[in-house]
């Protein structure tokens, strides 16, 4: 292994000295017994560590919690010793005391802002996933604490962790201007489908009053893939899965998975303006969530744990306009009501058929799904400007680290 980093502030030369980690830092054990004190602390549990964002979450009291926890100190680096891989990591911001699956970290040798970057590193990560264990893996502290790493002198760290502390907080600002795009995107949708915000014409004029109407007189619904067996999945042609109708309220054709299809297959093929519901789910609340198929495929089928819904005339029902309709807080509040079950709910799109929607004339629907497409795109520009800057933070942790 060399000492010396691939990228490296021209001011500074020399090989960067070779420690085990137990000698650089130590890993704080002193126990906090809430049953046998009266001091309130901000508890942190590891559901308030932010998977690889370095975030804080919350936190709770630490007399609501009856387990014994550790101390810290702000500015200590608190490491999530369960499950290590999805590494949830933290330079504390105050004094507290933290659940027991984490670790609280102080440097010796080191800074902690240094020590925060340490255990971003690959190197770092891919000892902790050196751990005991299958269902529930724990990062092992005697293989951390007998590792060697190699550390530069002190104005170095610095140097280092203040850079790429400047990274984080321009992550940190992009994803808080994203969080306040999709706020007014929520709160703006509310207003517009409640009719409380209304658009004008072109001339100025008033649009006509919305239109009452049965979704299932506007439109009709077919089934997905039918007769298939897992070895028919794979290859073939491409067909709109459950998690991309879950996840999206666009169909993001890059996420299709593969299915077998013979000539002799009576399979519905789904179209541009198709509107997707997903059938069942875990909770009520993620029951009959939508998607719209918002691209022209000649060929390109759906899975068997959906089903399609296809206006009669897109003048009717504008694509654009319905994917942002079937996502709305008052839609989605009434389709909640049609789960059924217990462990499992289901919907049933004869009962979805019946739902009754009040819709503005085609120019309105128009001019809404523009200004609603605007900000996604605005929001979608600013998500790969993050995705950016985390691959650049990313590859710099590989290059300025030993």
């Amino acid at each position: 292994m060399s000492n010396i980093p691939k990228l490296r502030f021209s001011e500074f030369g020399g090989e960067w000295e070779e420690k085990p980690f137990g000698n650089i830092i130590t890993n704080k054990s002193k126990k906090y017994n809430p049953e046998k004190e009266t001091i309130s602390y901000k508890c942190i549990e590891l559901e308030h560590l932010s998977t690889e964002s370095g975030q804080l979450l919350g936190y709770v009291d630490s007399l609501n919690s009856g387990s014994i926890k550790n101390k810290f100190n702000k500015n200590d680096v608190l490491f999530g010793k369960l499950r290590p891989y999805l590494k949830k990591y933290l330079l504390s911001p105050f004094d507290g005391v933290c659940s027991s699956e984490i670790w609280v970290l102080n440097g010796i040798d080191v800074t902690n802002s240094f020590l925060y970057y340490i255990v971003q590193s690959d190197y770092f990560i891919g000892l902790a996933n050196q751990s005991s264990g299958s269902k529930m893996p724990r990062a092992d502290w005697n293989i951390i604490e007998n590792s060697i790493f190699f550390i530069p002198q002190k104005p170095e760290q610095q140097k280092i962790a203040s850079f790429l502390t400047a990274i984080d907080t321009k992550i940190d600002q992009l994803t808080r201007k994203k969080e306040l795009l999709e706020q007014y995107k929520k709160g703006v949708m509310q207003k517009i489908f409640s009719q409380e915000l209304r658009f004008k014409a072109d001339g100025g004029s008033e649009f006509p009053k919305w239109e009452e109407k049965k979704l299932g007189n506007i439109g009709t619904t077919y089934n997905g893939l039918t007769g298939k067996v897992a070895d028919d999945f794979g290859e073939g042609k491409p067909y709109i899965q459950y998690k991309q109708i879950f996840d999206s309220s666009k169909i993001d054709l890059s996420k299709c998975g593969y299915v077998k299809i013979n000539q002799t297959d009576k399979q519905n093929l789904a179209k541009y303006g198709d509107i997707f519901f997903t059938t069942s789910s875990e909770t009520p609340n993620e029951v009959g969530y939508s998607s719209v198929l918002l691209d022209d495929m000649n060929e390109i089928y759906l899975n068997s744990f959906c089903f399609g819904y296809r206006p009669n005339l897109l003048t009717e029902l504008n694509p654009t306009f319905a994917q942002y309709l079937f996502r709305s807080f008052d839609f989605r509040k009434e389709i909640i009501k049609l789960a059924q079950g217990s462990t499992r709910y289901n919907i049933s799109k004869i009962e979805l058929m019946k739902f009754k929607i009040k819709l503005p004339k085609h120019d309105e629907q128009t001019k809404i799904a523009n200004f609603l497409s605007s900000i996604d795109k605005k929001i979608e520009l600013i998500s790969k400007e993050i995705e950016k800057a985390k691959e650049f933070k990313k590859g710099l942790l590989q290059q300025m680290f030993v």
